[in-house]
């Protein structure tokens, strides 16, 4: 057998699942796995046949299963090797579809009793009527026992019944969505559930709470009069809406019983005989780590990789996140957390707005937003069904209120001079009116260049977004990189005031000098020579 270093799972295109499918491998006796990808439903399923039961309940309950199904909408279900060929006899299509052999992605030859399908449709087809007709004969008799019940006038006792051909229905739209019952969980826990399946359900059942629902309710209360012989409390005209939520779950089950013949009739998967394979393509490691920490840090909808650059065997990645609460001081800790995580050949570069900000700024920085958020630069979503942007066609460009940011830059840079200037080389303050100018610079330019004002990044950060913006920035870096210290940790330390005296002497203040004078020329051609503002605005 191989071993875990050497197996690679190409099929699932998660580098996270696939470092955990090794272990298993190493620490368990497992048989086969299944892979089916499915971009028209909710979920991907990944089916592990294992030998032994208690190790597919054990393994069925690890933190990492849920954590797969929420961040990757990967479904992972462990079944013993008893079950699977026992369903198998009994013509399950759940079974029959996910575990073709086209599906597998591993196999163990040294174990015994692996499930390879070579049944066709024809062979299938009577195993197949005979599963569903036995769902249909137990479904009338559960439906007739209602109707006998409504027909006796006996209200509590209808509810009761109804509740157990709701948990019939329920236990068949479990076997043919996830191929596994939930009996051990009470109604309400299994509709929750099920909703992940199939978002219908919602419109069926009305809400009590997050997690509760009225009809169910009233199940437990008729269930609790009937045991203690209560006078019946409902009126039969509450039968029909409780019959009508019954019968859309009736309907759901024949669709997907629909489904699942015409899947597997189809045929969607080409019958192949890869099983595991050795990596012939390397995965982007880092890219896969600093993923992952993000994803454990923030709720992430997407994630874009819009650039990365290699200079002097550094590698910059600029990832822009569609999250929530991804605010400066998380970014912040995020990036430094990665750089000690990954060593100094890397570097990232992290932007993060909610999909509502975007959407309603979309009337100034659409040009900015519109070149990164591109299926090619996807490489994180939560999900597939995530709202696409309402983008502004025709959209026209313009840098609105680019005045208000130039001439405070102007300002902050002439302030600065005559402090340099001055024969008394007094120097107080002039650190942080340094670092002002420095991110009052930053923010402009890449305004000016891209039509997106970032917030308040770090300055390192907002440094690599002017070079993003336009590479013939990095002609500038020879004067941070010879400057008498650490230049961006220097001006993070002066982003926040400080009461005491100045130690700048000459030299570090000529420094300083030469690179707003380089900067606030750049900035004045490319404002001023370039006409972008007015002549009235100028000054």
């Amino acid at each position: 057998m191989k071993t875990s270093k050497k197996l690679s799972f190409p099929k699932l295109e998660n580098e996270f699942l696939e470092n955990i499918l090794r272990q298993l491998v190493n620490q368990h006796s497992i048989i086969q796995m299944f892979f089916t990808r499915q971009p028209s439903f909710v979920f991907s399923y990944l089916i592990i046949h294992i030998e032994k039961n208690i190790d597919a309940q054990e393994l069925q309950q690890n933190k990492w299963v849920e954590k797969v199904k929420k961040r990757y909408q990967i479904y992972v279900y462990f079944i013993y090797s008893e079950r699977l060929h026992h369903r198998f006899s009994l013509g399950h299509p759940f079974i029959e579809f996910y575990c073709q052999p086209s599906a597998i992605i591993y196999q163990n030859k040294e174990l015994e009793n692996p499930l390879i399908i070579k049944r066709d449709w024809k062979k299938y087809k009577k195993r197949f009527n005979m599963f569903e007709d036995h769902f249909h004969h137990d479904y009338d008799l559960h439906l007739s026992h209602v109707q006998n019940l409504i027909s006796e006038g006996s209200s509590n006792s209808v509810f009761t019944s109804y509740s157990r051909l709701i948990e019939y229905d329920l236990e068949y739209l479990e076997e043919l969505y996830s191929g596994n019952r939930s009996a051990s969980l009470n109604l309400d826990e299994r509709i929750t559930n099920l909703i992940e399946y199939i978002p219908d359900i919602q419109k069926y059942f009305v809400r009590n709470s997050h997690s509760k629902y009225y009809l169910i309710d009233l199940f437990v209360k008729a269930k609790e009069a009937s045991i203690n012989d209560d006078e019946a409390i409902y009126k039969n005209e509450m039968y029909e809406a409780v019959g009508i939520a019954e019968q859309s779950l009736y309907c759901l089950i024949e669709e997907r019983f629909d489904q699942l013949k015409k899947l597997i009739k189809k045929g969607l998967f080409e019958r192949h005989d890869v099983v595991s394979q050795i990596d012939d393509k390397p995965n982007d490691i880092i890219l896969s780590v600093a993923i992952e920490t993000i994803l454990n840090s923030v709720e992430v909808e997407q994630i874009y990789l819009y650039h990365q650059i290699t200079d002097h065997e550094k590698t910059t990645y600029y990832l822009m996140l569609i999250a929530m609460g991804a605010g400066n001081e998380k970014l912040k800790l995020i990036t430094q957390f990665l750089k000690s995580k990954t060593g100094k050949k890397y570097d990232f570069v992290l932007l993060s707005h909610s999909r509502y900000w975007i959407q309603t700024n979309l009337y100034q920085h659409q040009s900015f937003f519109s070149k990164i958020i591109q299926g090619k630069y996807l490489t994180y979503s939560s999900n597939e069904y995530l709202p696409e942007f309402h983008w502004e066609v025709p959209h026209n460009p313009y840098h609105a209120d680019l005045h208000f940011y130039y001439k405070p830059t102007k300002d902050i840079a002439l302030q600065f001079f005559t402090i340099v200037n001055d024969t008394k080389e007094n120097y107080q303050g002039l650190d942080s009116l340094f670092t002002l100018f420095f991110m009052s610079f930053c923010r402009t330019y890449i305004f000016i260049k891209t039509y997106y004002l970032p917030n308040y990044l770090s300055n390192q950060t907002l440094w690599q977004l002017c070079i993003y913006a336009d590479a013939d920035m990095k002609k500038y870096n020879y004067i941070i990189e010879q400057f008498w210290t650490d230049f961006f940790p220097y001006l993070d330390r002066h982003m926040i005031l400080h009461h005491k005296l100045s130690k700048l002497n000459k030299e570090e203040v000529n420094q300083m000098n030469v690179v707003v004078e380089k900067l606030m020329s750049e900035l004045h051609n490319l404002v001023i020579e370039d006409g972008l503002l007015l002549p009235f605005k100028q000054d």
